[in-house]
């Protein structure tokens, strides 16, 4: 099966580091890392308006200092050369 194919089979014991995930509303879930029984994934919404929706009743606790502190989206992106 191809990387961005669906798989509707759910048979998956464990979830594993780029598992990828979509839910009815449109929004993406991939699996980042899974240590110690903990999965740590990351979540793309639709909307900024999806995105409040699902946090509305979340409390919020401030910055993550540990992703704070990480480059931005440009920094890994495909700047088109051949190193």
């Amino acid at each position: 099966m191809a990387p961005d194919e669906a798989d509707d089979s759910h048979e998956r014991a464990d979830p594993e580091k780029a598992d990828h995930y979509r839910h009815d509303d449109g929004t993406d879930e991939i699996v980042f890392a899974v240590e110690e029984g903990r999965v740590l994934a990351i979540r793309e919404y639709r909307s900024v308006e999806a995105f409040e929706r699902a946090v509305g009743d979340a409390e919020y606790v401030g910055v993550h200092e540990g992703v704070a502190d990480l480059p931005g989206v440009e920094a890994f992106a495909d700047d088109g050369s051949d190193e």
